[in-house]
């Protein structure tokens, strides 16, 4: 363990304002590296090196030899002298101060370590469910029992759960400590992974409830954590371009539409376009949102939408007219469908 700069000037400052005499921090070395009087930062310090050698308390008192009245009593740690604390003035007006100070020395200095502990292992934990986003080869043993210190179980199929949400949200604090396998990825959005499927049902419940969620993509089951967050990403993107009402989308539920694959791709893909640029202002791309959504039910959309039945006709008739599609075939309909999926939008991971 060793006493850093960062600390001894913080012990300094901090125990100045309420014991009234100078402090100084020395390292292992006798150099000062905090004190109430920042000229003597970098000095050398000759009673502190006589405690450090000594391993006991040195009193001095009478100024001479670079040195100022004063109590220096090492600090130990693990049976190991890390450093020196010093007060300023006559030893018998400050030793029980000194006393006091020493003890408070050692719990900072135990708290900054406790807390650098803590730091460490969460980079830790980060570096291992990063690593379990984007690993595509077989879990080795090591990897298992990384896993198994953090209470999840890889020899068992892992279902990634990704939440796009504001996770500052009250509500979400909770909800993090109980399901703790998680990793935050970029725009607010986090993925779950569950090993335990009883608990999907569970937490896609409650997410269900937060009106912080924006939407939530769930990928199946599988051996490898990376392919269902894939799966989840899939999911959640295909989901915000067909249906961008609904919350949950899941992957086994779109993955006809995930996987179908055009020969006129990038034109079908062309069609978005040609309502973004041309009809957006009209409500054209939410209307055939809506209608999808609706199975192409007109009373359903119509109320949906909150507009006329007229409106509907016209709104319908005009993307036909823009796109040479027509909302009301079905095959057409689903050409229209493939439009929104296949429209450019940037990777979520």
């Amino acid at each position: 363990m060793k006493l850093s700069r960062s600390l001894a000037e913080r012990i300094a400052n901090e125990m100045m304002k309420v014991i009234p005499y100078n402090i100084n921090v020395m390292d292992e070395k006798g150099i000062i590296i905090g004190s109430g009087e920042s000229k003597r930062i970098g000095t050398f310090h000759t009673g502190a090196l006589k405690a450090i050698h000594s391993g006991q308390i040195n009193e001095v008192y009478e100024a001479g030899g670079g040195m100022k009245p004063g109590v220096n009593e090492p600090i130990v740690m693990d049976g190991r002298v890390i450093g020196v604390v010093g007060i300023t003035g006559h030893p018998d007006e400050v030793r029980p101060f000194s006393k006091l100070l020493k003890v408070t020395v050692v719990l900072l200095i135990e708290q900054e370590a406790q807390n650098k502990k803590n730091q460490d292992e969460k980079q830790r934990k980060g570096k291992f469910y990063q690593e379990l986003s984007y690993r595509k080869v077989a879990y080795d043993q090591d990897f298992l029992e990384r896993a198994k210190d953090y209470g999840l179980d890889l020899t068992r199929k892992c279902e990634a759960v990704l939440v796009h949400a504001d996770f500052g949200a009250r509500e979400f604090q909770h909800f993090t400590q109980e399901y703790p396998h998680h990793w935050s990825l970029e725009n607010d959005k986090t993925v779950f992974y569950i090993t335990d499927t009883l608990k999907i049902r569970e937490i896609l419940a409650k997410l269900a409830d937060f009106k912080a969620v924006v939407r939530v993509g769930v990928g199946q089951a599988e051996e490898l954590g990376a392919h269902s967050l894939e799966q989840a990403v899939l999911a959640m993107e295909t989901g915000a371009k067909i249906c961008p009402s609904r919350m949950i989308n899941r992957y086994i539920d779109l993955k006809f539409l995930i996987h179908l694959s055009h020969e006129d791709r990038k034109e079908l893909g062309a069609l978005y376009n040609v309502l973004y640029q041309n009809g957006d202002k009209l409500g054209l791309l939410e209307t055939l949102q809506v209608y999808i959504a609706e199975n192409g039910d007109h009373n359903a959309a119509v109320k949906r939408l909150n507009i006329h039945r007229n409106t509907l006709n016209y709104r319908l008739n005009r993307i036909k007219q823009l796109t040479g599609k027509d909302p009301r075939s079905l095959i057409e309909l689903f050409e229209l469908l493939c439009a929104l999926m296949w429209r450019e939008q940037p990777s979520i991971i």
